[in-house]
């Protein structure tokens, strides 16, 4: 069939130009970059995009050798300058074009973000980069000048090169502001009266400058801190003040002994925390009336560390009600040892309707599972995802209650409340068909009544499914619909 002449219109670009800019804005930069080959039309609004993202990491392969990574350097380089240059001339255009209106203010943009590992040898770059920052307005602000091949789950430091300009404190009214091997002055953050989101990565953030942060930023609700170092402990708290803080994010950073983590947010609902060691935490006043909405413990560097003084379930047993939990296969390991000497009330203390379980489904796995599913009796969701089993090696640890691992869920086992009344969805990610894994499934299926949902996604890794991925789909699901399900109404997914 002949198309007609209507077949061939391109309609997306018939949309009004502000509705196109916004779509253009919710797009990557890298997207938006490369629609600016479309027309003239698709190449100014490109320049107009609300989120740009000048990253260094597009252009240089940092495996390459260095006289290749030096021109792809300069080739960066040259694509901002050229960028900035281009959205100047289009700027001068609009402004020429709207100056009867009395508004020459350059458009400000949302979000800029620089990535650049070359900070500390091409420093006038750098400082180029952030003038038009501040030129534009920029709402949100993120600057990285880490290296790549940093070892980020090692010990090792670097000190930051380069930091901000007095411009962007006395000129920029920021909301966000991400800086990552970037020196900063904790004392003229204030003069973001406007900032709700920080995110601090590889600098020292000695307890004065966590105290000033915290002081100066009054409407802070997410801290996220990334291998973060200098650090006496890590202190959230208000010194007076009510903080208003509702997210917080700790990401491998360096808390000396005794490792304190001391908490007083009384609108903190969100915590992550992923470290070589369990913190010494402490709830201060005014917080312990808390309901957390997410907490996630990722202790799985633990392994590569010696021990610390604090167990899992002390914090546990510490922190406030929270409904989504995210547990790493080390605690699951290491639980049932401290729970023998130091039991605390499963129920109803953990009031999780959605828990993670970051497993390798090794045998001592087993025991924290099940410890986990008896504390959550309103658990509504449960995602069950394999990890490699180098995350969470024995390092010594045995658990101290004897089962026969064989019959963990097999025969006349207990089965807990939640698995009776309250679980609805299930999902297992990076399935690779362990007899634990088969198992567990069975018992789930056996008993949960009410379960709707059970979707497994098969493990992509070839030495697992053997290479044919489809027919190790079609294992997985034959074995589950040879279960009889207690439940009625129950829907189940293989990918």
């Amino acid at each position: 069939m002949q198309e007609t002449p209507s077949n061939n219109i391109d309609r997306l670009s018939q949309l009004p130009e502000p509705l196109l800019l916004i779509i253009i804005s919710h797009l990557p930069f890298k997207e938006a970059t490369r629609n600016s080959i479309l027309s003239k039309l698709w190449r100014r609004l490109g320049r107009l995009t609300q989120n740009v993202e000048f990253n260094e990491r597009f252009f240089v392969n940092f495996e390459a050798e260095m006289p290749d990574r030096q021109l792809q350097g300069q080739a960066f380089c040259e694509f901002v300058y050229h960028w900035i240059e281009n959205i100047q001339e289009e700027e001068g255009f609009i402004l020429e074009e709207h100056h009867h209106h009395g508004n020459v203010r350059p458009a400000p943009v949302g979000k800029i973000a620089l990535t650049y590992s070359e900070a500390g040898k091409n420093p006038q770059f750098v400082m180029d980069c952030i003038e038009f920052c501040v030129k534009r307005n920029v709402k949100q602000l993120a600057l990285d000048f880490s290296h790549p091949i940093w070892d980020e789950l090692g010990f090792g430091y670097h000190d930051p090169h380069v930091g901000l300009s007095i411009d962007v404190y006395t000129r920029l009214d920021l909301e966000s502001l991400a800086l990552f091997s970037c020196k900063f002055d904790p004392y003229l953050l204030g003069n973001f009266e406007m900032l709700k989101h920080i995110s601090l990565g590889w600098v020292a953030l000695p307890v004065f400058v966590q105290e000033t942060l915290l002081a100066q930023c009054r409407l802070l609700e997410s801290l996220s801190l990334k291998k973060c170092w200098g650090m006496e402990r890590l202190d959230v708290r208000g010194n007076g003040l009510r903080l208003k803080l509702k997210s917080l994010v700790v990401d491998r950073c360096r808390i000396v002994r005794p490792h304190t983590l001391y908490l007083e947010a009384p609108e903190l609902r969100c915590f992550k925390f992923f470290g070589w060691y369990f913190p010494a935490l402490t709830i201060g006043q005014g917080s312990e009336l808390n309901f957390f909405e997410e907490l996630d413990l990722d202790l799985s560097l633990v392994i590569h560390n010696e021990f610390s003084s604090a167990s899992p379930n002390s914090i546990i047993a510490v922190l406030p009600p929270t409904r989504t939990m995210t547990v790493c296969a080390y605690t699951l390991r290491v639980i049932i040892n401290r729970t023998v000497e130091e039991p605390i009330i499963p129920s109803p203390s953990l009031k999780v309707t959605r828990l993670t379980l970051k497993t390798t489904m090794h045998d001592h796995e087993q025991f924290g599972i099940k410890f986990f599913l008896n504390c959550c009796p309103n658990l509504e969701t449960l995602t069950i995802e394999r990890c490699p089993e180098e995350t969470a090696e024995d390092n010594g640890y045995t658990p101290s209650v004897l089962e026969r691992q064989e019959e963990m869920w097999k025969g006349n086992v207990e089965v807990y409340e939640c698995i009776m009344g309250t679980l609805r969805m299930v999902e297992v990610k990076d399935y690779m068909g362990s007899q634990h894994e088969l198992d567990l499934l069975s018992y789930l299926l056996t008993h949960g009544r009410i379960m709707e949902q059970l979707t497994v996604i098969t493990s992509s890794d070839e030495e697992v499914n053997g290479g044919n991925p489809e027919e190790f789909r079609l294992k997985a699901q034959e074995f589950l619909h040879q279960v009889e399900a207690a439940s009625q109404n129950l829907e189940i997914t293989v990918l």
